[in-house]
This record gives structure tokens, C-alpha cells and sequence, in this order.
């Protein structure tokens, strides 16, 4: 019996609930990340919904929990939060805060990673982030740079706070990240339409992707540069 599919991305694993074996539901990033539960109406999953009223437009979930699940630890973060980690108790329904981390960071300084899909020369549907710097949502012609992650199969950006991130979006440039041909979560097919590119059609979605943030008005075409590690290394030289 299906419970769970999506045309876009793979499930990113089974969802924890109260208890330590417990089980609410599929989780995936198609863009932001997502929860698909099994029962709406289970005690857990109606825990976490009030989390996330409390915490609305952050990522929340159970990540430990007692046998019994009387009691669980829960993390809420986001791509400007590094995040938060909370007690539950379901005796009380109350979630109190155990500790922050990285609690240095404000999330009010910090860059949004906003979600976007694009489409490569040869056709093939593409995902990617663009993060402005603070305070600066939706601004044009900005000094731009592009990140390509490494890997480079199998391995993907998510929707997360993200310190290398960060570092440059505070400094004034927008980033721009995508998940080119190759990358993991998109299902086989999209993986293996990486084989044998690594300087071919891989480089290409990179290219395209900057044309588009250039067509989109974000990248000022003159102030462009390329940074990354392991495949994004190679991806920039």
C-alpha cells in the first residue's frame, strides 16, 4: 500500500514521533522541508503542530523520546535560526526550551533562503536557493555568489541555516546554490543524468542557472563570482 510519493524529490527518511520507535510520518524537501503524517490525529502529531504555530515558518521535529513517549526532545531551526532544542512533556502538552545552538546568532541579521525552479537549456527541471543578504529580500542587481555544492552525486542544499551561507550573505552578496544534474534526493534518474558530466552538462546547469538570476534581475551581470569545495572547487576552476 502507498502511504507516501512525490514527483518532485525522494522522502528524506521516516519521521520520529513521542517515542523513541515511533513513527508520524515521511519527511522531504521539495524546496522547504515537509512532514507527510500518517495520523493527523495521533498525540504526536498534534504536538508538533503546535510547535510549529509557535515557531511559524521554521523547520520543527522530534529527534529523541522516551519508550513510553511521556517525554521527547524536539529541534526547531531554519535557514536563518541554527536552531532550538526543546523538552516535551505530554503530561503537561508543554514544550520547554533545553538549550540553543550556536546562540550567538541572531536570526534578524541573518540572509532568507528563498526556494526556486528553473528549467536548464536541454529541458530538464532544476531546483536551487537564492539567499538575499539581510534585509535585502527580493532586491535586484546585487553582487552575486554562486556556491556549488560537492559530492558531487548524492549530495544536495537544503533549505537550512548554513554558516558558509551566512558568511557571504551578510557580507552583502546574494548567494546562489543549486542542485544541478547529479545531486542526491531527485531519484535515480536525476543522479545518473550526472555520470560522465562533471565538466560537461553539470558545468552547464551551473552556467544556466547564473544566466537565469541574471534574466531574474537578482545578479548585477559585472559582479559575479564562483566558490566551493570537493566537486564545487572543481566546479569553480
Amino acid at each position: 500500500t502507498r502511504v507516501w510519493s512525490n514527483p518532485h524529490v525522494e522522502a528524506t527518511g521516516l519521521v520520529q514521533g513521542l517515542a523513541e520507535n515511533s513513527i508520524l510520518g515521511v519527511g522531504f524537501t521539495d524546496g522547504r522541508p515537509a512532514i507527510s503524517v500518517f495520523d493527523a490525529k495521533s498525540p504526536g502529531a498534534q504536538a508538533l503542530v503546535e510547535l510549529m504555530k509557535q515557531y511559524p515558518g521554521e523547520d520543527a521535529g522530534f529527534i529523541s523520546g522516551t519508550d513510553d513517549g511521556s517525554k521527547a526532545v524536539a529541534l526547531v531551526d531554519a535557514d536563518v535560526d541554527p536552531g532550538t532544542f526543546f523538552l516535551y512533556d505530554r503530561a503537561t502538552n508543554k514544550f520547554a526550551p533545553l538549550l540553543q545552538r550556536a546562540a550567538w546568532i541572531d536570526p534578524n541579521q541573518m540572509g532568507h533562503e528563498v526556494p526556486f525552479t528553473f528549467t536548464t537549456r536541454d529541458g530538464l527541471s532544476e531546483q536551487g536557493y537564492v539567499t538575499y543578504p539581510p534585509g535585502k529580500d527580493g532586491a535586484k542587481n546585487l553582487p552575486m555568489l554562486v556556491f556549488v555544492h560537492g559530492g558531487p552525486y548524492g549530495i544536495r542544499d537544503w533549505w537550512e541555516y548554513d554558516s558558509y551561507v551566512q558568511a557571504m550573505a551578510t557580507r552583502g552578496y546574494a548567494v546562489l546554490q543549486v542542485n544541478y544534474r547529479g545531486s542526491g534526493d531527485y531519484g535515480f534518474d536525476f543522479e545518473k543524468a550526472g555520470w560522465l558530466q562533471w565538466g560537461g552538462k553539470m558545468q552547464d546547469d551551473v552556467t544556466d542557472v547564473t544566466r537565469w538570476a541574471i534574466a531574474q534581475g537578482v545578479a548585477d551581470p559585472h559582479r559575479i563570482c564562483i566558490y566551493g569545495g570537493s566537486y564545487g572547487g572543481y566546479a569553480a576552476l
